[in-house]
């Protein structure tokens, strides 16, 4: 199981990695064992989750639990599936606040790990839905709530800089492999200024002092 360990300062509501601060998930290479961790800390009233929900400033959150996660791949976003059908797995950590291990009780810190071993290539969007849950009249009350801003991409190790001769669009994690051409020359060995047409960089042909 993952820890819940991450420093969240001074906040009250936070996840981790931040979507809004440009992290995701970590990259996945098909048939490498994969690990990621997301951290998440829950306020202990509901209004600090949604200032607009119809509760008083004082209503605590009960709960939030995790009910579906979704994988959407981003080259037809028509088409969804599951982390189960590209190798991987949810593996919650609610520190035993309950016999749900994806329950999450208010004012607490938590963690979800996804792990396993990739076998499919694609870049998904992972919508993730949860359940938030509190008390109004002595009744429970449940709400909805779908995340959709993370970004999980599964490929190949192999170069991943497009100015690279051997640029690998698959590649998700750079292997340090990526070569590039001598100064003034195309990856093919052409002169990229051959104004006479002779396939070479003659010295009136390399910019700089002549």
């Amino acid at each position: 199981q993952c820890v819940a360990d991450f420093d969240f300062g001074l906040e009250t509501l936070g996840v981790s990695p931040n979507p809004e601060l440009g992290e995701q998930f970590a990259p996945g290479v098909v048939g490498l064992p994969y690990e990621d961790i997301l951290h998440i800390l829950l306020p202990q009233y509901v209004l600090e989750i949604d200032s607009t929900l119809p509760f008083t400033p004082t209503t605590p959150l009960d709960s939030v639990s995790l009910a579906t996660i979704t994988l959407v791949d981003l080259s037809d976003t028509l088409v969804t599936t599951t982390l189960e059908a590209v190798g991987l797995e949810v593996i919650c950590n609610n520190n035993g606040d309950s016999g749900n291990p994806c329950s999450f009780l208010g004012g607490n810190q938590y963690c979800v790990a996804l792990a396993g071993t990739p076998n499919t290539q694609g870049s998904y969007r992972v919508d993730i839905s949860v359940n938030g849950w509190v008390t109004v009249f002595g009744f429970p009350f449940s709400q909805e709530q779908v995340f959709g801003s993370f970004i999980l991409d599964l490929g190949e190790e192999g170069c991943t800089d497009e100015l690279a001769c051997n640029f690998n669009p698959q590649a998700v994690v750079d292997d340090n492999s990526c070569t590039y051409p001598p100064d003034f020359y195309a990856c093919d060995g052409s002169c990229l200024n051959d104004s006479d047409g002779d396939g070479v960089c003659d010295e009136l042909e390399i910019p700089g002092c002549t």
